[in-house]
This record gives structure tokens, sequence and C-alpha cells, in this order.
């Protein structure tokens, strides 16, 4: 029985083209910042650790918009290498998340692949459309999120 693959309703599915373009972008940027030995996930977290001196894992999480297994998940790693720490936690405790001396140094580190894996994806779609695209998405997270 050969079936043929419809796409149709994915054609025009936002979930489906938000999450495809998403994946594209974050691998232009890990390409970019792999030679740091981080992950733009990973970056992501650290530069939200550094804007704040603590963090709860509910407060991260809810920050960064994303699910507390992703949150510990991507953690992990960042606390291995000593860039990240937990402190507290066990049954019902509140972990407290701050980022370490070491994880300051590695933000300084990436900062420069960051900026131009920015600077050529802001060149790519043009200054004007990536205000106007990040208004929208701004506007529709929020919509969405009532």
């Amino acid at each position: 029985m050969n079936k043929e693959l419809d796409m149709s309703l994915s054609e025009n599915c936002l979930c489906f083209n938000l999450r495809w373009v998403t994946r594209a972008v974050t691998q232009f940027y890990d390409a970019e910042m792999r030679r740091h030995g981080i992950r733009p996930t990973q970056a992501t977290i650290l530069l939200a650790l550094n804007a704040k001196e603590n963090w709860s894992m509910a407060e991260l999480s809810d920050r960064l918009g994303m699910d507390r297994t992703t949150l510990v998940r991507n953690l992990r790693p960042l606390q291995r290498d000593g860039l990240a720490q937990a402190v507290g936690g066990g049954r019902g405790n509140r972990v407290e998340l701050a980022i370490t001396a070491k994880g300051r140094k590695q933000i300084e580190k990436f900062t420069p692949a960051w900026k131009s894996a920015q600077r050529a994806a802001v060149k790519t779609l043009g200054e004007k459309r990536w205000s106007a695209i990040l208004s929208d998405l701004e506007s529709a997270a929020l919509a969405l999120n009532k």
C-alpha cells in the first residue's frame, strides 16, 4: 500500500512552521557557538542566571518558557562543568540556581560568537523586518498565554 505523505495541514500550521524555523535558527547559532563548548539553549540559561543573583527552578523555567524537566536537562551539563550551581532542594524544598564565576567567564567567551550569529541572522532578515517579527512574536506569546 503506497500512501503519499500529506503535508497540507502542516503547511499553514503556525506551530509546525515556528518549530521548523526555530530548529533552523538554533542549528545556525549552534554552529557558531559550538567551538566554545556551549549550546544556544545553555547560553540562554547562563545569561538569565547572570541577570539575577538567584533564581528558583520555577522562576527560571517560567521566565524562559521552558518546562522544568527541559530546564533540568539543560542545567546538568552547566552544573557538571562548574558554570552554574543549584543549592537546596530535596523533598519539597526550594532549589536556588545561580551562575558561578566560571559561568560568567564562559559568557565572555561565547558572546562574540553569539553576536556574530545575531548580526548575520538580523542582516538576513533586515533590521526593520526583524524588529517587526520580534514585536509580533512577543504580542502573540502574550496573547496566547493569557
